[in-house]
């Protein structure tokens, strides 16, 4: 018997399977936002527009907020988004600056960064603090109910504090209980977005195989037609844009599809503080060191357990056979449905695997450094240790003394997810130990640009101990500079105003403290560190009258250089 199906039965039967996976997408989406409150009010009283969004690619870590517009200026007003009481206060001269964190009733905490001024009670409990401490930088908490505050409520007034490049709000929602970071545009915060991402490139990556018979990553176009071998993954490099911006902002997800199943997805949803730095194995890392250029990865090396990723077959990487075709499909969306595309096709060929001719063979199993297992390496006086899941995937470690207390420790193309206890033990031959306490470990870049860091270094039981979170060269070296310290308005004038700036600066080992005193007595003084600024802003507010007072200014850095200042002055 014959059946014969009518080419409108077909259609019929495909268009209805397209509604339904459509329909299930769109419950996926909607039943995930209506799990979070969308009460919030907007923390700014101006339209948001953002400089930055939730996720975004930055270095060791994903952007953990929103970074809202602030009309390129200081001091606008800064409302608390719900009723709730302030948690935190968290002062300092660099990271979010000025913050205030204040948890809600429902369950969940914001946090608002980079503030210029805190507001009322806010204020006058975190000097308390810091005159107590006799120090800018504070980060305590309060009691439940101890300053409640108010839906929409000013608590604090915008800026550009701590590590900002530009005046603007920093805004986080954050789980209270678990302390993981929330995308805000899951709280139903809105921005005029009609724009679709820009996908400025994607590549196929060899994993265990070849591209167009290369084992390096291959330039994939629209279109395009390539050969591949073995184990393949996909890299993308793209951007988003909000209408009246020209901020390039980071993506909220990518999909890879493969002969139209889906293989991978990337949605900057949630994260914890223990996973953002997965963000140097979510990225190409060599790429990034290299040339600056942020491409993500589609796929999961061994040790990336970041939950924004939900690869659905083999960590996001294609098994190529033989003989077979295949259509590759990427999507790049924002949070607000815009959507970009790139296709192209991938034709499978044999793979030849070189270690089958025993050329790939290790010399010293020692060096094998498995990512899952701690690793402790000692020779020439240096030591290091990594702690377990301290790296994304096996590799073999290379090191070399390049001379008297100077190390070559692996590459630093390679990501290191935790910190790791570095010991030298020194040779002093070539070192004055009379000045044992002014040395200090560098790490130097060895791959890409040169990059040179002072690294925070303790001097115990004749050895050096620091904690660093890269591979690179490392070398002792002695640090005699001596802070400096000037205040140009009264190099000009010994009567000033009810302002007191002066200038700090050190070209070693980095400032370390920093401590104003007028008339003998203890007085808070801000640090902003981007113009190396240390300065009084209301000489009244801090107890000084009118009159002729002195100021003593002592400055020290990391290996207790220290420099003091001291003038006389009028206040008028």
């Amino acid at each position: 018997m014959t059946i014969i199906i009518h080419s409108k039965d077909i259609y019929l039967k495909i268009l209805m399977k397209k509604i339904a996976v459509t329909a299930a997408l769109l419950f996926t989406i909607l039943s995930q936002a209506q799990r979070y409150p969308k009460d919030f009010v907007s923390p700014l009283t101006i339209s948001i527009s953002l400089s930055a969004n939730y996720g975004e690619l930055r270095k060791n870590h994903f952007h953990s907020g929103l970074d809202m517009k602030t009309q390129q200026r200081s001091g606008l007003s800064v409302l608390a988004a719900q009723e709730g009481y302030i948690s935190r206060i968290n002062i300092s001269a660099y990271g979010y600056g000025k913050a205030i964190y204040i948890d809600h009733p429902n369950g969940y905490t914001t946090v608002y960064g980079h503030l210029s001024e805190l507001k009322g009670a806010i204020e006058e409990r975190a000097r308390k603090e810091q005159y107590k401490n006799k120090n800018y930088s504070v980060d305590f908490y309060l009691k439940p109910g101890e300053i409640p505050v108010k839906k929409g409520e000013v608590i604090a007034l915008s800026g550009n504090t701590g590590g900002s490049g530009g005046p603007h709000l920093h805004f986080e929602v954050r789980d209270t209980q678990t302390e993981e970071i929330l995308n805000p545009f899951l709280f139903g915060y809105d921005v005029n977005d009609h724009i679709k991402p820009m996908l400025r490139g994607s590549w196929i990556y060899p994993i265990k195989g070849t591209v167009n018979g290369s084992a390096s990553k291959v330039v994939a176009s629209e279109g395009g037609n390539y050969t591949v071998s073995g184990e393949v993954g996909f890299g993308v490099k793209a951007y988003d844009q909000q209408g009246g911006s020209q901020n390039l902002n980071g993506i909220y997800f990518i999909k890879i599809f493969v002969n139209d199943n889906l293989l991978s997805t990337f949605q900057a949803d949630k994260h914890s503080f223990s996973e953002t730095r997965y963000i140097n194995a979510s990225v190409d890392y060599p790429e990034l060191i290299a040339h600056n250029n942020w491409i993500y990865r589609t796929y999961l090396l061994p040790g990336n357990t970041l939950q924004m990723y939900e690869q659905k077959v083999n960590r996001g990487i294609v098994k190529v056979e033989a003989g077979k075709t295949y259509k590759v499909k990427i999507e790049v969306g924002d949070y607000a449905g815009n959507v970009t595309t790139r296709s192209f096709t991938m034709n499978g060929v044999a793979y030849k695997n070189p270690d089958e001719d025993g050329k790939s063979k290790i010399e010293n199993d020692k060096l094998v450094v498995n990512f899952k297992s701690p690793y402790i390496f000692k020779q020439d006086g240096l030591f290091i240790n990594f702690e377990k899941d301290s790296f994304y995937e096996d590799f073999i470690f290379n090191y070399k003394k390049m001379g008297n207390n100077e190390y070559q420790v692996h590459k630093s193309s390679v990501p290191i997810h935790k910190k790791y206890e570095m010991i030298i033990t020194p040779d002093w031959s070539n070192l004055d130990k009379s000045k044992a306490d002014k040395y200090v470990i560098i790490r130097e870049s060895n791959f890409g640009p040169l990059k040179k860091e002072y690294l925070d270094t303790s001097y115990e039981s004749g050895t050096y101990k620091a904690n660093p979170k890269d591979f690179g060269k490392f070398y002792l070296a002695l640090d005699e500079s001596v802070p400096s310290i000037s205040c140009p308005m009264l190099s000009k004038s010994k009567k000033i105003g009810n302002k007191l700036v002066f200038k700090i600066k050190d070209t070693g080992s980095g400032i370390n403290t920093y401590d104003v005193f007028i008339d003998g007595k203890w007085i808070l003084a801000e640090y902003e560190y981007k113009q190396n600024s240390l300065f009084i802003s209301n000489l009244e507010k801090e107890g000084i009258r009118a009159g002729k007072h002195q100021v003593e200014v002592i400055v020290t850095d990391k290996v207790n250089n220290k420099k003091i200042y001291t003038s006389d002055f009028e206040k008028l």
